[in-house]
């Protein structure tokens, strides 16, 4: 049998002889072509659906973002009476909308700390180490600075209640902070609040700070 004729009938990628006969060639890239065209027509009609299955779809309402806006820091606190209550509620907004950076108190409470100045800060340095209850709640550390710069302590004159302070069964560290609580609140100078811080003071101590070892 002839090789080309044994070959005819089959596929091209199976057809190792040159096509030599001009009709066979044409029929060739006929049903060639016919076989791209149907993939075009295909291709067509799946475009054609996904884009009606698009327009059909309802659109998705648009997801609100849930970054928190960015906030300046609170202004910072010098112990002022008329001031006390807008820094504390600058202080509560920036930490509502803050969560994921001030989420602990303890975070809340150092933040507050940093941004006291004055006499705030002074009385804040006293009770700082020695009342771990302003390190770790906020809601405590607010309502202290709100006592002791918003209301006067106990309504009586801070000079009267400094100059009649004295340490009797407290200790060192009790006496301080409750005489840097009035200081904060005073006016007073430096000298002056250490005369009276002074002379509060028990005997003991007196004589201790006057004969350093």
């Amino acid at each position: 049998m002839d090789p080309a004729t044994s070959t005819s009938g089959g596929t091209t990628s199976q057809n190792t002889s040159p096509i030599t006969d001009p009709a066979e060639l044409h029929d060739i890239i006929v049903r060639q072509g016919a076989i791209i065209r149907s993939y075009q027509d295909q291709v067509e009609a799946l475009q054609d659906r996904l884009r009606s299955a698009s327009l059909a779809a309802p659109r998705d309402p648009p997801t609100a973002r849930s970054e928190s806006p960015r906030l300046a820091l609170p202004d910072k606190f010098d112990g002022s009476a008329d001031r006390c209550r807008g820094f504390l509620r600058q202080c509560e907004v920036f930490f509502a909308h803050q969560p994921g950076m001030y989420r602990e108190e303890e975070t809340q409470c150092a933040l507050v700390m940093s941004l006291l100045t004055s006499r705030a800060l002074e009385w804040a340095s006293a009770v700082w180490e020695a009342n771990p209850q302003i390190r770790s709640s906020f809601v405590y550390f607010s309502g202290m600075i709100r006592e002791v710069f918003e209301y006067p302590a106990g309504g009586r004159d801070i000079s009267l209640q400094l100059m009649e302070l004295h340490q009797g069964s407290d200790t060192a560290v009790d006496y301080t902070i409750k005489f840097r609580t009035l200081a904060a609140q005073s006016g007073w100078n430096d000298v002056s609040l250490w005369a009276v811080f002074h002379a509060g003071l028990n005997p003991k101590l007196q004589m201790e700070l006057a004969c350093p070892h």
